[in-house]
């Protein structure tokens, strides 16, 4: 009975105690951290310089696209195909004819045409080059090039055109050079394309600007 007496008078003391206690201040906020510093950026990918190495061609298109909006486009294509490469980038010297023929592909964001088929093709022929007398004939080639607008509708272009094409004009041909040491051969270009002659039904200029390095077929060297 006593024991029983001494737990109900227990019980009630801390009943009157936790009763009473009132909740204290909320304590302060802690100090946010310092932001650590970025990190260096990583290397490119395995592969991504060796399929870029040889130079790029840079292409501009700006004219109205089939729906009668106005567009500019400039991209620049710099990867090569990594099959076929010896005639995708190549270039032939005739020296008895005062002859040079270069041939250069390069696609948007892929290394071969099997998996994505977006590309552009520039070949020029330069006959007695560096004389007073030169002359260039340019070929380009632009194939499965979408041209996205800022209204979020695309069309495809797919199309070629030679300088001395029927409806070119203003043909603006400069910075030609071809280092037979190093193979480097860059050349700019600019033409006009009326609305009949091109795929997009409306008036198209065209401009390009190619900084590459060529390769020479030993066949052509070695005589037979």
């Amino acid at each position: 009975m006593k024991k029983h007496f001494l737990k109900i008078m227990l019980l009630c003391t801390l009943g009157i105690f936790f009763s009473n206690c009132e909740d204290g201040e909320n304590g302060l906020d802690g100090i946010d951290g310092i932001d650590g510093v970025d990190g260096t950026d990583g290397e490119n990918g395995v592969g991504f310089d060796e399929l870029s190495k040889f130079g790029a061609i840079t292409l501009n298109l700006e004219g109205t696209r089939p729906d009668g909006v106005p567009f500019t486009k400039t991209d620049t294509f710099k990867f090569i195909g990594v099959e076929d490469v010896d005639f995708l980038n190549t270039v032939f010297i005739d020296p008895e004819n005062a002859l040079l023929e270069f041939d250069a592909v390069r696609f948007l964001s892929t290394p071969d045409e099997e998996f994505q088929g977006s590309e552009v093709e520039v070949f020029a022929e330069v006959t007695n080059p560096g004389e007073q007398n030169q002359e260039i004939l340019i070929f380009i080639g632009i194939a499965d090039y979408a041209i996205i607008g800022d209204d979020l509708t695309f069309f495809r272009f797919d199309d070629s055109f030679e300088t001395d094409d029927a409806g070119v004009s203003n043909v603006s041909i400069t910075n030609f050079n071809f280092n037979n040491e190093t193979n480097a051969f860059t050349i700019s270009f600019s033409f006009d394309i009326d609305a009949d002659n091109n795929s997009t039904g409306n008036d198209l200029s065209v401009s390009a600007e190619v900084d590459v390095i060529v390769f020479e077929d030993i066949e052509d060297i070695v005589p037979n």
